[in-house]
């Protein structure tokens, strides 16, 4: 067996009958020879050892799991435990029997060593039962991340809320950390959503959405397994080298033709794929490639392998990305609808479902690049798990924020492995120093050029037009320089608050070049002392309309990344209804939190009625979009 880690825990749906009312599918099971995983002393020894020699079993809940079936018990005490058991097959010859049982050692060396670990379930010990070796270790009342997954789905397709998603995936992220801590070279190698469990001992799958925080255990029901010569399964056929969930596995768990192949599987990073194909499945409804039939057969009958190194991911769409009714996802999710309507509401006019369901869409994007990175066939392209946790913690504390610039159409706060957590002011600061840059070379040639044609042609003598004048005298130097300026100005002036987008860009320059042909038609219609003077001010001309160009090209192609600007209200329709919050500016009061999760679904509720002694009632949680997602986009 491999250093995989072999962690088991069940299910809470079935409940354990008491141990003073044995049932039907309980049975007594004694361990013989129990090692407990710690020293005891010898006062405490005793005692410790009597809470787990006597156990009853359920024998209705095995499941089974590598090398062995896990059934839930409990001891005279009443406490919850569970039980893994060898499983020998039957005609199995001694060398079998031999490899199985120190397979089975080794799941337990390697589990022991993250035992008492936070997310891992605690190993009290090991023995007999009947001859067979047993193991003891907590059980983990919840349910696992697939089960979870299908309840906090927000459509048919099994999409997660990327909020939802991303902080599940940062806590599994932060799994994965901690084990990395250890610096024992252990890896997990069978991460997929069956084998890792919601807690619910604590707090309801329900309590922990709305919290944040995710109560995550590791658990492992097959990793590493031997069975039987027949099975057709990749981990039956190549399960001591493979035990992995090919759907979620990486490219070095799935053959053996590459070098170094072993040492290849021991590396952290084989869980950072597969940890980051869960997060992706949470998003999509399913595994980052197609590895069915059907699947294999669009891409030539490739194998998996083939398929996971020489096909990238299908790209990210999310549930907002899909979504043909955006406030029917919103409905799903009061948080991230409390955040629409805050935005909303310091918007001039209320935005379309299209403009809101874009805007999500662009801060969803931002998870992509983090799983370009994490689902590399390249172990050493792959960021480490920490790295990853504090990417997707970012992008989770960023999410409400990033909302309100995705909807102003401004930069949104960066997330990603390398990025910066600090201050808006310091994110994108290579960007802000070169558009200064830029910005100031151009501002300072169209000054220089405007202040030197302004001193030279001070008080010359000129006629416009020339011939038959409408003004002549001599000329202020100040007309000339704000002539000059004029081409940078309009653009300026034209570009207004686009200044990120390409629309903006396009106006400037326009503008610029419009009004600087303007002003080299009234100097070729003047009256100049001297041919050469005329030639200079064209050149000058040329010179100050050209400048700005660099300037306005830089504010788009160094703008970080945005969503467009929401749609404006049409004349005529009326003044536009504003997102009403129920807690007034602060999102934080605990109240008003309850009455959004209660409220959320009703995102088109109309006015609140009175009180009974005439007061107005306290508002609901209005969220209100301008205009539908049009016919097309659905």
């Amino acid at each position: 067996m491999s250093d995989a880690t072999l962690l088991m825990a069940q299910p809470a749906n079935v409940g354990v009958s008491h141990p003073a009312e044995p049932a039907s599918a309980m049975s007594l099971v004694r361990i013989e020879g129990f090692e407990p995983v710690e020293y005891l002393a010898d006062g405490a020894r005793e005692g410790y050892l009597r809470r787990f020699t006597t156990v009853f079993v359920d024998e209705a809940s095995e499941r089974r799991g590598g090398v062995g079936r896990v059934l839930r018990a409990a001891n005279p005490r009443g406490e919850r435990l569970a039980l893994k058991f060898l499983v020998l097959p039957e005609g199995a010859d001694e060398a079998a029997e031999a490899a199985l049982r120190a397979t089975f050692e080794e799941e337990f060396r390697a589990h022991q060593r993250l035992s008492g670990l936070r997310g891992f379930p605690r190993l009290y010990g090991r023995g007999l039962a009947d001859g067979v070796p047993v193991v003891v270790m907590e059980w983990i009342e919840g349910l696992t991340l697939e089960r979870a997954a299908r309840q906090l789905a927000v459509d048919d397709a099994g999409r997660l809320s990327p909020l939802t998603a991303a902080r599940i995936g940062r806590d599994l992220f932060d799994l994965l950390a901690r084990m990395d801590l250890l610096k024992c070279g252990l890896a997990h190698r069978d991460i997929s959503p069956a084998n890792v469990m919601v807690e619910t001992a604590r707090l309801s799958l329900c309590d922990q959405v709305e919290e944040g925080v995710f109560e995550l255990r590791l658990i492992d029901f097959g990793s590493s397994a031997v069975l039987d010569e027949g099975s057709t399964a990749v981990t039956g056929r190549l399960g001591e080298h493979r035990g992995a969930t090919a759907d979620y596995a990486p490219p070095e768990m799935l053959t053996e033709d590459v070098a170094a192949a072993e040492a290849l599987r021991h590396s952290p990073a084989v869980d950072v794929y597969a940890a980051a194909s869960v997060l992706y499945r949470l998003l999509e409804g399913h595994p980052p490639y197609d590895l069915s039939f059907a699947g294999r057969a669009e891409r030539g009958h490739r194998s998996a392998y083939r398929i996971k190194t020489e096909f990238a991911f299908e790209p990210l769409c999310g549930a907002h990305g899909a979504a043909a009714d955006i406030a029917g996802i919103l409905g799903q999710e009061p948080e991230v609808a409390v955040a629409v309507g805050q935005a909303s509401a310091a918007l001039e006019s209320a935005p379309s479902g299209n403009a809101v369901r874009l805007a999500l869409t662009s801060v969803d994007s931002q998870l992509e690049p983090l799983l370009e990175a994490a689902l590399s066939p390249d172990q050493e392209r792959r960021p480490s798990a920490a790295a990853l946790r504090d990417a997707l913690d970012r992008f989770c504390r960023n999410y409400a924020g990033n909302i309100g610039c995705a909807l102003r159409g401004e930069p949104l706060a960066p997330c990603g492995p390398d990025g910066e957590g600090g201050s808006p002011r310091r994110r994108g600061l290579g960007r802000k120093v070169a558009r200064g840059m830029i910005g100031a070379v151009s501002a300072a040639l169209v000054a220089s050029v405007a202040a030197s044609a302004g001193l030279l042609t001070d008080g010359m003598a000129v006629s416009l037009p020339a011939g038959d004048p409408w003004w002549s005298g001599p000329l202020p130097g100040a007309a000339t320089s704000v002539v000059l300026l004029a081409p940078c100005l309009a653009g300026l002036l034209t570009r207004g608050r686009a200044r990120w987008s390409g629309a903006g860009l396009i106006r400037a320059a326009a503008a610029s070049f419009a009004v600087g042909v303007a002003a080299a038609v009234l100097v070729a219609l003047g009256s100049w002392p001297a041919p050469e003077v005329r030639d200079s001010l064209f050149g000058a001309l040329l010179m100050a309309a050209v400048a700005p160009m660099p300037l306005f090209a830089a504010d788009y192609a160094l703008a970080p990344p945005r969503a467009p600007r929401p749609a404006a209200k049409k004349a005529g329709e009326g003044p536009a209804r504003r997102p009403v919050l129920p807690w007034g500016a602060d999102p934080a009061a605990a109240e008003a939190r309850s009455l959004v999760a209660a409220d959320a679904s009703a995102l088109t509720a109309g006015a609140p009625a009175a009180h009974a002694d005439g007061a107005p009632a306290e508002p609901e949680a209005v969220y209100e979009f301008d205009d539908p997602v049009p016919e097309e986009m659905r």
